[in-house]
């Protein structure tokens, strides 16, 4: 470290001027790692304003470092950067994880595709690593996924889970219209027909998991899709579009489908539903 800009004196008792030092005129910082520094004779009149030209006996230069010990490296300033920090979190978590480091090639953009959940507002971070591995002042940015599907809510456990379109050519949702209709086979040409008051809806449901999102997202469908299967509850199913739907819901597969997108494999969930109600009668406990 060098220190200059001020005269400074001898540190014996009498601080002869004979030990002075001249004609310094800057401060040079590299390669240490402070937290706090300053210069100080005089500490009655502090000087804060960034546009002062000059240093004086009686100056006192203050530096902030935030407290973080890292000698004020803001943007690894002075450091050189090797390497970027990709991180993720949802907004409403404290904790994020690292997606990925991308090696630092001055002059090159840098790209990079995450896949994730539908319906999540994320944080995503840029952080710059020095070649001492400090971390230098994140960028950040907050978006969203957008979702078109269906939500199965529970509403004894105040739980609900997103059900998307999936990806690629897996399957749309289709809904199908069952009105309690009933074929008696005839001894002329052509049956009969009957038609109950029965009208209900009937339609299966998928979503993607993506692996690397397994450990966050895919265990909490593991489980509830357990706890569909052994305690049989209506659950109340609502689409993007409005329509709501109370149903029973069984009949749970999970396929995955081989080596075909994005050079891994990924799990397809899939669940039957079987109208059985209607809203009203559910949020009162009727069903």
């Amino acid at each position: 470290m060098t220190v200059i800009g001020l005269d400074f004196y001898g540190t014996q008792f009498f601080r002869s001027p004979g030990s002075v030092l001249k004609n310094i005129s800057y401060v040079e910082m590299k390669n240490c790692i402070v937290d706090e520094f300053s210069i100080r004779e005089n500490t009655e009149n502090v000087n804060t304003s960034p546009d002062k030209d000059e240093w004086d006996i009686d100056t006192k230069a203050i530096f902030q470092f935030l407290g973080d010990l890292e000698g004020g490296n803001i943007q690894n300033s002075g450091l050189k950067i090797v390497s970027f920090q990709i991180r993720r979190r949802k907004a409403n978590e404290l904790n994020g994880y690292t997606l990925d480091t991308v090696k630092f090639i001055n002059g090159e953009t840098i790209e990079y595709t995450d896949y994730t959940q539908s319906n999540e507002e994320y944080i995503y971070s840029i952080v710059p690593l020095a070649e001492n591995a400090l971390d230098g002042k994140s960028i950040s940015i907050k978006t969203s996924s957008d979702f078109t599907g269906f939500w199965l809510i529970d509403k004894t456990n105040n739980i609900s889970l997103p059900f998307d379109k999936s990806i690629g050519d897996v399957g749309d949702i289709e809904t199908s219209l069952n009105q309690g209709r009933t074929v008696i086979e005839t001894l002329s040409k052509y049956p009969s027909i009957f038609y109950s008051e029965g009208e209900f809806h009937e339609f299966e449901l998928e979503t993607v998991i993506i692996p690397s999102e397994f450990e966050r997202s895919g265990i909490k469908y593991e489980e509830f899709i357990n706890s569909i299967i052994k305690e049989h509850r209506p659950f109340l199913i609502k689409s993007s579009n409005g329509k709501m739907f109370v149903c029973d819901v069984h009949s749970p597969t999970f396929s995955t489908p081989k080596n075909t997108w994005k050079g891994y494999d990924y799990g397809v969930l899939k669940i039957s539903c079987t109208e059985i109600g209607g809203y009203d009668e559910y949020m009162r406990g009727e069903i």
